[in-house]
């Protein structure tokens, strides 16, 4: 696929976070009950987590790395904000970085980062024209321990489900790349 010079941008400014050391993972999520705050983004995979919005690395430099659902794109895609402001008054965070995901990449580098796109058909209804639109669907960001981490623009429609979908408003996050295949975060 012969990326755009938008698509071409988006990917230079995300090799951005190669280099920086993770210290801190946390999760943002749409809190769903604010007299009680409790996490929603435990699955029924133990290795594989479903976050209603974003995904924050904060970094042994300081910086703070956002990866979220974003819109830039197509309605349902990955971002990726580096020291860039995000509103998370209405969200509840919880600090994950002992998770069994997380653990083996706390004081380690980013060495490479990969965007995925997604192609999509659309058909507008008022000119009746066809439009084709990539989208960064999903990321696999390699660490200097030699593991990745994979994140997707999905999440699972019911909680018992074993496969997630795309184009929904959720990021789905595992170091297992089979098990990534296997619930179709990436093909």
């Amino acid at each position: 696929m012969k990326l755009t010079r938008e698509q071409c941008e988006f990917e230079i400014h995300c090799k951005k976070v190669i280099g920086l050391s993770i210290t801190k993972v946390e999760y943002s999520e749409v809190n769903y009950k604010p007299t009680n705050p409790q996490p929603f983004y435990i699955t029924k995979f133990p290795n594989l987590d479903s976050i209603d919005f974003a995904i924050l690395f904060k970094t042994a430099t300081d910086e703070i790395i956002e990866i979220y659902w974003d819109d830039k794109f197509f309605s349902f895609g990955i971002g990726i904000k580096i020291n860039e402001n995000s509103d998370f008054s209405n969200f509840a965070k919880w600090e994950v970085s002992k998770d069994s995901i997380w653990k083996k990449f706390i004081g380690t580098k980013i060495i490479d980062i990969k965007i995925h796109w997604e192609t999509v058909t659309t058909k507008k209804i008022e000119s009746n024209k066809t439009e084709v639109i990539s989208y960064p669907q999903y990321t696999k960001i390699t660490f200097s321990n030699k593991k990745s981490i994979f994140v997707s623009a999905a999440g699972f429609l019911n909680k018992d489900d074993l496969e997630v979908y795309g184009m929904l408003d959720n990021l789905t996050v595992t170091d297992d790349e089979n098990l990534a295949r296997q619930t179709k975060m990436i093909p």
